[in-house]
């Protein structure tokens, strides 16, 4: 019987005789250790699994509470009356805060009436002229007053406005009459629109009269062109 004789590499020898006992336990302890990193991990990855699908639960659970509760608000909303659009302006008029000081309410006013809010503009023309009747702003306030009936088409009430605005500056009530010119030639322009057309003419050549080398003036002599 032959035998057979396996010759092993040297390299391989070498290798066997190089690696030591302790070499050997301390890589089996690493391997112990990230099989039991590797468990660990696999734990952790159930554990934010159920954790996950919890919290799915539970945000569905909010979803169908939200909407029911979203159509219970619509249901509210249909059965109550909806507000008026006068009601809804009421309402915020009475919350705005009226300026305390003179030139920041005319201001104020001023900016309603370009807005096209003639009535807000007038009330607030109004509050002016019984808060502050010393102003020098005085007369401009009234001739506004008297200028949003105008743009409101009320002519008669603006008469009237513009009326008071004369007065006062003739009974010397108002210390500026800076809008005393164009308060008149309003005035007859008012007549004018109402068809009273003799009035008109009376007061258009007192402004040429009384105010000459003014634009009022100069306005009310064309308009006078026009009439006659």
């Amino acid at each position: 019987m032959k035998r057979i004789i396996y010759i092993l590499p040297a390299s391989f020898i070498l290798f066997a005789g190089c690696v030591k006992k302790e070499d050997i336990n301390l890589l089996q302890r690493e391997i112990i250790s990230l099989k039991k990193e590797v468990a660990q991990i696999r734990e952790g990855q159930e554990e934010i699994k159920g954790s996950l699908n919890d919290l799915s639960k539970r945000v569905d659970n909010v979803s169908q509470i939200a909407s029911k509760n979203s159509l219970e608000i619509e249901k509210i909303k249909l059965a109550q009356k909806p507000e008026t659009v006068e009601t809804i302006e009421k309402e915020g008029a009475e919350k705005v805060r009226i300026p305390d000081n003179p030139k920041e309410l005319y201001k104020y006013a001023l900016n309603a009436y370009y807005k096209g809010k003639t009535e807000e503009a007038r009330k607030y023309f109004q509050i002016f002229v019984e808060e502050y009747p010393g102003s020098d702003m005085y007369d401009n306030a009234l001739f506004w007053i008297g200028q949003t009936y105008y743009t409101e088409g009320d002519y008669e009430k603006a008469i009237e406005a513009f009326d008071r605005l004369i007065n006062d500056c003739e009974t010397g009530k108002a210390q500026e009459c800076n809008k005393y010119p164009v308060a008149m030639l309003k005035k007859a322009y008012s007549y004018i629109k109402l068809g009273e057309i003799e009035e008109a003419k009376k007061l258009l050549k007192e402004i040429v009269r009384r105010f000459p080398d003014t634009e009022e003036s100069e306005l009310a002599s064309r308009k006078l062109e026009v009439l006659e």
